[in-house]
């Protein structure tokens, strides 16, 4: 029986991937009863030397200590012709609250019923962030990311951090540098380091925008993957589908544009090559 290796690592076949991204800053009132519950003061931190700042939760908010104001995914279906994105769903600020942000991610999760979902570090950021929102919001995991709970059996989870398979043992790297490697668009929007000042401006369509560039990003990674472990789709295939529903279904967004250029240029780059393999198949002109 032949297996297709780009699916060794999945479990049950499921009939949709989900690529996805969220936006968080930090929840101020969350700090705050975690800082009465530590009895901290003022003269507590002023002491601290910055290097310790950075490290120590009463000074520094670690994750729990976050909210999610901006949730990105796209749904691909997953079959014999390889990955094809179908939607890009988003939700935020201001229209919605964590709660409802997370909410509506579940529900279509639960609709969709078997999906494999894929991010960049999510084992360690997204997840996690996700799931203490549901609790806090009262909400159940659907049966289709029941796996969720036991984020450790990484074969049984139902998530693929695509960061940890790619990168292996070697040292996480950013999102940005892989893709600056493959030559994917990355971080069109703004700065990785100026998201929070958008999230200040209440320029909350630009951090949107944010999400679903990164989720964007992810799922080219995710099918170059795909086709280095023996998938049948070509990477020129890839590029073209994934440009192609850009141009379609977010053309309103302020990274369409170079998106539309990387499809244009995979395409040209192609072409090119085969006609360099023409061109040298050609017999020579006698003189």
């Amino acid at each position: 029986m032949y297996l297709d290796p780009a699916r060794i690592w999945k479990t049950d076949k499921p009939s949709y991937v989900v690529v996805l991204d969220a936006e968080t800053r930090y929840d101020h009132a969350v700090h705050g009863r975690y800082l009465a519950a530590e009895r901290c003061t003022p003269a507590d931190l002023a002491d601290l030397h910055p290097r310790d700042r950075r490290h120590d939760p009463r000074a520094t908010p670690r994750w729990p200590c976050r909210q999610i104001v901006a949730l990105s995914w796209l749904v691909l279906t997953d079959g014999d012709d390889g990955l094809r994105p179908v939607r890009m769903e988003t939700r935020g600020c201001p229209e919605t609250d964590e709660a409802g942000i997370v909410g509506a991610f579940l529900a279509d999760m639960d609709r969709l019923q078997h999906v494999q979902l894929t991010t960049w570090g999510g084992f360690h950021a997204d997840v996690p962030q996700i799931l203490l929102a549901a609790a806090a919001a009262g909400l159940r995991l659907p049966t289709s990311l029941a796996g969720l709970h036991s984020p450790w059996r990484r074969e049984a989870s139902g998530h693929c951090d695509l960061m940890t398979e790619m990168c292996a043992g070697a040292r996480p790297p950013h999102l940005a540098e892989v893709a600056a490697k493959i030559g994917v668009p990355a971080k069109l929007t703004c700065r990785p380091d100026l998201v929070s000042g958008l999230m200040d401006q209440g320029k909350w369509s630009s951090v949107k925008a944010v999400a679903e560039g990164d989720v964007l990003t992810t799922c080219m990674l995710l099918m170059r993957w795909r086709h280095l472990l023996g998938g049948t789709v070509s990477t020129l295939e890839a590029a073209r589908r994934l440009a192609a529903f850009v141009a379609e279904h977010c053309g309103h967004r302020p990274y369409a544009a170079d998106w539309q250029k990387y499809g244009d240029d995979i395409v040209a780059a192609a072409l090119a090559a085969e006609t360099q393999k023409l061109a040298a198949l050609a017999p020579a002109s006698c003189g």
